[in-house]
């Protein structure tokens, strides 16, 4: 099978995209073109063996359409080259119309479009959307969704989008389990994995480390991600007073070795509507890795760390408890190493028994085989 990738919104190494659903399909014996932003040279070097790319700019803020022409020249010139693949697998709500509305060659393939997170609802974390239109914006989504379905197989990462976008299978976004966990090690890390934003709790997290910093025992605070612009001077600035370290984006295989040995993940998610539903990916993140997470009370995030006994729920999601609650659990993992080891051990064994990609990502194959094999009919 012969499957085209593309996106323009999501970065060029992005987990769920390049670590864990190409690297399935490739490792089934399955060839994989991406068409995404360049990750650089250092993501490259962790992409799965196997993996073509088709470069395209990345669409940022209000620059967009470019972003979208690039793409279909992209999938067109590779369909010229290559031929017509069996499946084509877009990523973002609006590459949904630029490949699916108007005739291409690719016409004749199966068009899957995987629904990474509830999209009208995260119009309202999205800085670069002027408020005005974020109604608008939100309607013109929901309209995507609707016309996708008669053009579009979908594929879901979170059982909650089944409501509106019918009995569409669903794929979660777990994620890789190693067989065996890194002990935590001193000087203590405490570690934060993903896009850096006000709604994901930056303001919290420099505040946790300002605090750990004068601390008996000190504690870093370590951040890996990419920031949105309304928090990058303000990260900037912690960085350099010695608040967090700030690493920006690495690949996924890179950031999870970070993550290996540390103390514990953070996850001090504002209750928005965008996040109150979904998966909490990064805590699983964490959790694969034997480490314990500290999350804000969101129902999911809650559910799992109480499934699980992987680690601490802030009781509110006031700055003030998250902030205190987080150094509190923190400390009290530094003086009890067994502690935080029992955690710690208990909730990777319960994200390896429910949210591995071991057993996900042969069910995602398994999906788009089907999708492929009923192409053209």
């Amino acid at each position: 099978m012969r499957v085209l990738v593309a996106t323009c919104a999501h970065r060029g190494d992005d987990a769920r995209i390049v670590h864990r659903q190409a690297r399935s399909l490739l490792e089934a014996g399955h060839s994989v073109t991406l068409i995404a932003p360049d990750p650089g040279d250092e993501a490259r070097l962790s992409d799965p063996p196997g993996l073509v790319r088709r470069p395209v700019p990345r669409a940022a803020g209000r620059r967009r359409v470019s972003a979208w022409r690039a793409v279909r020249r992209a999938v067109r010139a590779d369909v010229d080259a290559q031929g017509r693949p069996d499946l084509v697998l877009v990523h973002d709500p609006e590459l949904v119309p630029v490949l699916g509305w108007w005739r291409g060659p690719w016409r004749r393939a199966a068009l899957v479009w995987d629904v990474h997170e509830d999209f009208a609802a995260s119009v309202a974390s999205r800085s670069w959307i002027p408020r005005t239109l974020r109604p608008v914006v939100g309607g013109a989504v929901r309209a995507v969704e609707w016309a996708a379905r008669r053009r579009y197989r979908l594929l879901l990462a979170e059982d909650a989008y089944a409501e509106r976008l019918g009995d569409a299978p669903v794929v979660p976004n777990s994620t890789w389990t190693p067989p065996e966990a890194a002990p935590p090690v001193e000087p203590w890390r405490v570690v934060y994995v993903g896009r850096l934003s006000t709604g994901r709790g930056v303001e919290e997290m420099i505040a946790v480390g300002s605090r750990l910093r004068g601390a008996p025992v000190p504690v870093v605070v370590e951040l890996i991600g990419a920031a949105d612009a309304e928090v990058e001077r303000r990260l900037r600035a912690a960085h350099d007073a010695g608040d967090v370290i700030w690493h920006g984006p690495q690949p996924n295989p890179v950031a999870m070795a970070r993550v290996g040995g540390a103390l514990a993940g953070l996850s001090l998610l504002h209750d928005e509507p965008n996040y109150r539903h979904s998966r909490p990916t990064k805590c699983v993140e964490y959790l694969a890795q034997g480490v314990p997470v500290i999350t804000t009370p969101l129902p999911l995030a809650k559910a799992l760390v109480n499934a699980s006994g992987g680690g601490v729920v802030t009781t509110a999601f006031g700055a003030d408890t998250v902030t205190s609650q987080t150094v509190e659990a923190v400390l009290a993992w530094c003086g009890d190493a067994a502690e935080r080891r029992r955690r710690g051990e208990d909730g990777q064994a319960h994200v390896l028994a429910n949210h591995s990609w071991q057993r996900d990502g042969a069910r995602f194959v398994e999906v788009l085989e089907g999708y492929a094999s009923g192409a053209g009919r």
